[in-house]
């Protein structure tokens, strides 16, 4: 839970209007990030925007939001000028508590309205931090130190990790053939709302929808990912791998490495929302 004394922020709430904001002024390239955020030295601190807990965001992935409070307003300036373009995701649970391991954001661009007070916003994961103590500002948003949170995997357990990244590969094959022929003969309805795939935008963020990638191979999902991370933003040529990308905060030395820690969130992509927030929070690839 949140420390004693200051008070959780509730979540962002929608602007009026498209989720997208209008033509305002972009702010994108140059920018900075979570590599210029982690060499600026310790104590890490973030400024935090609330999600549920089902709403987690793995390593890869992106979101858009839009807000119109002035809290938030602030914490996006204040992320660009003393975090290098980086926040944080606090995760509550349906019980109100707070998930200690979390998303790692960068802001990828963001836009404020010409006529209307607001931001919009691309986030993207790009990696994970333990929360180690949380407060509200004085602008009423959550803000707090962290800890950079990478897994931890002996040389002798890398063998298991290999052997559970083949038989993962072969798995999400079987499956996305079988998920094939349920929807050639007509029950892909059936299918999709069994697991509860639909469009939806609520409130101040958009609502994570699997459906787009329910179809696709697993060396689809894991280059879309990787396309995501290598991004350096809309105006500058991406990274030129994904360990260039992603070594920092990611604590790997090789692509290799890089490469079998993004198959292993890939993977859980299209899981269950508490399948992908134990996720999360798992510091071996083979256990994820």
């Amino acid at each position: 839970r949140c420390a004693p004394g200051p008070r959780c922020a509730p979540g962002p709430r929608c602007a009026p209007g498209p989720r997208c904001a209008p033509g305002g002024p972009r702010r994108a390239a140059p920018r900075m990030g979570a590599a210029e955020w982690l060499a600026a030295g310790s104590p890490l601190e973030l400024g935090f925007l609330p999600f549920p807990l089902d709403q987690a965001l793995l390593p890869g992935e992106t979101r858009q939001v839009h807000l119109y409070e002035a809290r938030f307003i602030t914490l996006f300036s204040e992320a660009a000028s003393k975090h290098h373009d980086c926040l944080g995701a606090v995760l509550f649970t349906p019980q109100g508590n707070v998930a200690s391991v979390t998303s790692l954001l960068e802001i990828e661009e963001f836009r404020t309205g010409a006529e209307e007070i607001g931001v919009w916003a691309n986030l993207k994961c790009v990696g994970r931090v333990k929360l180690k103590e949380l407060e509200t500002t004085e602008f009423d948003y959550l803000s707090g130190g962290v800890e950079l949170f990478t897994d931890s995997l002996p040389t002798e357990e890398r063998a298991e990790d290999d052997a559970a990244a083949a038989e993962l590969r072969e798995l999400h094959a079987s499956v996305r053939e079988m998920e094939e022929r349920l929807t050639k003969a007509g029950e892909g309805a059936a299918v999709a709302e069994a697991t509860g795939r639909e469009a939806r935008v609520e409130w101040g963020h958009e609502v994570r929808d699997g459906s787009e990638e329910a179809g696709l191979g697993l060396e689809a999902l894991v280059e879309r990912r990787s396309g995501v991370l290598r991004s350096a933003g809309q105006d500058a040529p991406p990274r030129e791998s994904l360990l260039a990308a992603v070594a920092s905060g990611w604590g790997v030395e090789s692509e290799e490495e890089a490469q079998r820690q993004l198959l292993s969130f890939s993977a859980s992509a299209t899981l269950s929302p508490s399948a992908r927030a134990q996720a999360l929070g798992m510091r071996s690839g083979a256990e994820r």
